[in-house]
């Protein structure tokens, strides 16, 4: 019996431990769950795993996976670097982690981490392909060091791969290493049998010879020429050669196939090319003056720029005459142009800006500017000078002769400026022939640059002595230096050029008194030396200057038959000095009644009279001349000229605007007054007082239908300045009538008005409307009436009999109707449009004004017709989202609200509402997603309401934290303790979650 129990006993144990192999484990259970699709049990058993120490593939992988199925790319990220950086890891393992590593890098966009992988994973793979991958990728990062190892490596493992060497070596060549760049083109050239790509050759020709190999690099040339090499291959070696920098080598390997050779005219040009490059250019031009056959247009260009580079400008020109000049280089065609300047062929040069254009010398823009000059174009020439100032001219000389253009030009600020940006300083010891310190001296004078200029000067004469830095130093200091240093060094200089006496004398009589000493010393010694009128006038300043201009009048006297205006005007000043009035007015009337004066004197007449202040006097003159210009003129508009501008400038001075404003009066009741006249005329009026005489005159004006509209637009403003609302409105009506009311002009008049426009106004609009004369026009006007206050009056129109038919008067009605806050009549006018309505912003327009007036069906309508043109419009599917919601149409709601949020909108209420549908649907694990997403956006928001608040409070509640939502509940119940709805919703929410006991307390119940 006993051993019967013991048998039973022993098959019991057994049974007990079997079961217990039976049962599965941790691992099983949760690979079992990811078999099943359960991938939130099986992340959750496999991340207990993870978090208990197991690091096993068999852990991380499957873990990994789920995190990217659930989009948590950042956790497979995490885990799989942990992975790999464990240092027991290695074969397979490793490379199938890095692998899937570099595919999470690719998708989480982080292109430095994966470089690094790809580093390791290339590392572990040791292939070609993988080391080529990284290369590519470390290129992209722009790592050219790791570019480097990466393809020598490749190159080590591919040696067939010609094209890669060839890269290889380039990069390595842009890095500085030209020895190893040298070894890689070398076995690609060796590998390839010679037939390397051409900018490989180049590069290894430029290499060699830098590293002083020229010798090798000349050996390659002539393998890859070979045997019977073509005459192509001859010039392209050749031509690589010599962009290495080595013509020499060049000519030598070409040198055997043509000397005693009949030519072959390309090859023939290209060594005569060589030969001018390494200095044998006589050898050249006598090749060159040999060649006796036609040449084609394909070599004629290169033909004239051997010659030119040759020194044989005269037969290109010559050649060039009787060819196209569209064959000719550009630089070529410089040269040309330059030599024809010298020549003074001055039909050549128009034969280039007739046939090409003057863009032809862009290289040489001041050659341009002085062809320019020469031909009379100011405005060309300093275009061409401004240019070469812009770009980059280093020759001092070029960039004076451009300033000087400018100068010529007339643009004497551009002229100043550039100046100035030339910085002398750096040249005060430098090398500057004679010739360039005179014109840098004389620039500095005529650019008003003389302190400057003297200072610069004064240190060049000190570092640099010589003949032209004392002139220059002279010159300026007449201008504005010591005039008694230049006094001194006049008299140590008894043999100065008579124009530099002149320039000095003038220079330090515009300096009054104070060079009176100088001027005189200066123009005493000229006049000695050279008695023209020049020197005569000159002499003559330096007596004013030095105040005795009684002296000055005998020296003048004799040049006023035709000493012209500067004569004329020391004249007057030596006449004016000495106390001659009656001497001088004597002059001035002896010419005016002498006659046969010309518009020029007479103008200069006047003119002196107004400088000396004569304002009175010149005012007959003046208005007797103004008077003759205007009965010159014929036809047309009239335009203010110059001697009306004259005279209104001294009537003013002499306090005779009256005599003025009457003059313009007059004008003006003959016809219109031009543009500039009308603002002199304006302007004398406003400065006497007269605004009544203005207004009439600007209301007159304005009625004026030929007009421009911006010239009736600008008197409204005049009188709107004068306080004349009345008349401004009245302007700005004409134009709206004219302009429709989507107009500036209409906007004005709407801002004249302001927020509430007077009944007259709104009176208006309602014509227009009624006016306008097709159903577009009628929309236009009756939106700006319902706009500005008149809604009642556009609805009561439009709504006689219900809705307007015409389609564009559609939108006006409901609009005015919106603003009338008629809403039932709104939804009729609403469903009435929508069928023949396509324009989804009006659409858009109509639903937004249905709610706003509660008329939630007609809103609905409007969204869905919207979403019918539109089925991806945001706020049509949020709305109607809303509304099935509202509606508890549960399967409408999440289809509309998903369609929305897939646009990613910031929206938490959206977010949170399609989350509450999803729980009414009894499908709360698909509302989590969505209720997280709208706590996110909500606790980003500032300054939050306490609906927000309430709000958080049901978020947090369905995503199972009770008490943080308990917690805001009770800190809304402190700040609204007679809320009932608040109360209401907070015991809701306590008895859903089964806190009956608090719920009571916050119900206050029993």
């Amino acid at each position: 019996m006993r051993a019967n129990i013991l048998v039973v006993l022993l098959v019991l144990l057994l049974g007990v431990g079997a079961s217990l192999l039976l049962i599965p484990r941790s691992g099983e259970l949760a690979l079992q769950k990811f078999r099943d699709r359960d991938y939130e049990s099986a992340r959750a058993a496999y991340e207990e795993r993870y978090a208990a120490g197991d690091r096993s593939a068999e852990t991380v992988m499957p873990l990994t996976r789920l995190t990217l199925t659930q989009g948590d790319v950042d956790r497979a990220i995490e885990l799989t670097e942990a992975f790999v950086a464990a240092p027991t890891l290695n074969g397979p393992s490793a490379v199938e982690a890095r692998e899937l590593l570099d595919r999470l890098y690719q998708d989480a966009q982080r292109p430095g981490d994966r470089l690094e992988n790809l580093k390791a994973l290339a590392d572990l793979r040791h292939s070609a392909e993988a080391y080529r991958d990284l290369a590519y990728a470390a290129g992209f990062r722009d790592r050219m060091d790791l570019k480097a190892e990466a393809l020598a490596r490749y190159c080590a493992l591919k040696p067939d791969d010609v094209d890669a060497q060839q890269e290889l070596a380039a990069l390595l060549a842009a890095r500085g290493d030209h020895a190893g760049a040298v070894d890689w083109l070398m076995r690609a050239d060796d590998r390839a049998t010679g037939h390397i790509e051409a900018n490989s050759r180049e590069l290894l020709m430029s290499l060699l010879i830098d590293l002083d190999r020229e010798e090798e690099a000349f050996g390659r040339a002539r393998r890859w020429l070979g045997e019977n090499p073509t005459v192509a291959d001859m010039i392209g070696l050749a031509s690589q050669l010599a962009a290495a920098a080595r013509p020499d080598l060049a000519l030598r390997l070409i040198e055997p196939q043509v000397i005693g050779r009949r030519p072959v005219l390309a090859l023939e040009l290209t060594y005569i090319d060589l030969l001018t490059a390494t200095g044998r250019k006589e050898e050249a031009r006598g090749r060159l003056s040999a060649l006796s056959d036609p040449v084609d247009d394909s070599q004629f260009g290169r033909l004239l720029g051997l010659e030119m580079n040759a020194g044989m400008p005269g037969p290109a020109l010559a050649a060039a005459k009787a060819r196209d000049l569209r064959l000719v280089p550009d630089w070529v065609l410089a040269g040309l142009a330059e030599k024809a300047l010298r020549d003074g062929d001055r039909p050549f040069l128009d034969r280039i800006e007739h046939d090409l254009g003057a863009e032809i010398l862009a290289d040489q823009p001041v050659l341009a500017a002085n062809i320019a000059l020469g031909r009379g174009d100011r405005e060309a020439a300093a275009r061409w000078a401004m240019r070469g100032l812009a770009g980059n001219m280093p020759a001092l000389s070029d960039r004076l002769a451009a300033i000087r253009v400018l100068d010529r030009a007339g643009r004497r600020v551009e002229a100043a400026a550039a100046f100035d940006r030339l910085g002398f300083a750096g040249l005060s010891t430098g090398e500057l022939p004679g010739d360039q310190l005179e014109e840098v001296a004389a620039l500095f004078v005529d650019l008003d640059r003389a302190p400057a200029g003297l200072a610069w000067f004064t240190a060049r004469r000190q570092a640099a002595p010589s003949p032209a830095a004392d002139q220059g130093w002279a010159r300026l200091a007449a201008k504005a230096g010591n005039p008694s240093a230049v006094v001194e060094w006049l008299a140590a200089h008894p043999d100065l050029p008579v124009a530099l006496l002149r320039d000095i004398a003038g220079s330090a009589a515009e300096r009054g008194p104070q060079g009176a000493p100088l001027a005189l010393a200066a123009a005493e010694r000229a006049f000695a030396r050279d008695p023209t009128p020049r020197s005569r006038l000159a002499l003559a300043n330096a007596l004013i200057a030095g105040r005795r201009p009684a002296e000055a009048l005998p020296l003048l006297q004799p040049l006023l038959a035709g000493g012209g205006a500067d004569v004329d005007a020391s004249y007057i000043t030596a006449l004016d000095g000495a106390g001659r009035s009656a001497e001088l007015t004597r002059y001035l009337s002896a010419k005016l009644a002498a006659g046969g004066l010309s518009d020029e004197e007479e103008r200069n007449i006047a003119f002196l009279l107004i400088d000396h202040k004569s304002y009175r006097a010149a005012l007959p003159l003046l208005r007797r001349q103004a008077e003759r210009e205007e009965a010159g003129r014929k036809g047309g508009g009239r335009e203010g000229g110059a001697w009306l501008s004259a005279y209104a400038d001294a009537a003013a001075k002499a306090g005779a605007l009256g005599e003025l404003a009457d003059l313009l009066q007059a004008r003006s009741a003959a016809g219109p007054l031009g543009d500039a006249e009308e603002s002199l005329y304006r302007d004398t009026l406003a400065r006497l007082g007269r605004k009544t005489d203005l207004r009439r005159y600007l209301l007159a004006r304005a009625g004026d239908g030929r007009l421009p509209v911006d010239r009736r637009r600008e008197l409204a403003s005049a009188l709107l300045a004068l306080d004349d609302k009345a008349g401004a409105e009245q302007v700005l009506q004409r134009l709206a009538a004219d302009q429709g009311p989507q107009s500036d002009d209409f906007g004005q008049l709407a801002y004249l008005w302001g927020p509430r426009p007077p009944a007259a106004g709104l009176d208006w609009l309602e014509a227009r409307a009624k006016a306008a004369g097709t159903p577009a026009e009628q929309a236009a006007w009756y939106d700006r009436l319902a706009e500005l206050g008149g809604a009642s009056r556009v609805s009561a129109k439009l709504g006689q009999g219900g809705p307007p038919a015409e389609a564009p008067l559609k939108a006006p009605y409901i609009e005015a109707l919106a603003a009338a806050g008629k809403g039932r009549e709104l939804a009729e006018a609403v469903r009435d449009a929508l069928p023949g309505e396509t324009a989804p912003e009006r659409l858009r327009r109509y639903a937004r004004l249905a709610e706003q007036t509660g008329q939630r069906k007609a809103a609905a309508q409007a969204w869905t017709a919207l979403l019918a043109r539109k089925p991806a419009d945001g706020d049509a599917l949020r709305q109607l989202g809303m509304l099935a919601y509202d509606e508890n149409r549960l399967p409408d709601a999440e289809r509309l609200l998903r369609g929305y949020v897939a646009r990613g909108p910031d929206d938490y209420e959206a977010y949170y509402f399609l989350g509450e549908a999803l729980t009414a649907l009894k499908r709360p694990t698909a509302a989590t997603p969505f209720y997280r997403t709208a706590l996110a956006q909500l606790r980003a928001l500032r300054g939050r309401a306490d609906s927000t608040v309430q709000t958080e409070a049901n978020l947090l509640n369905r995503l199972g934290k009770v008490d943080d939502a308990v917690t805001l509940f009770e800190a809304l119940r402190k700040r609204r303790p007679t809320d009932r709805q608040l109360k209401a919703d907070y015991a809701s929410m306590l008895i859903e979650n089964g806190r009956l006991p608090e719920a009571r307390r916050v119900l206050a119940l029993p």
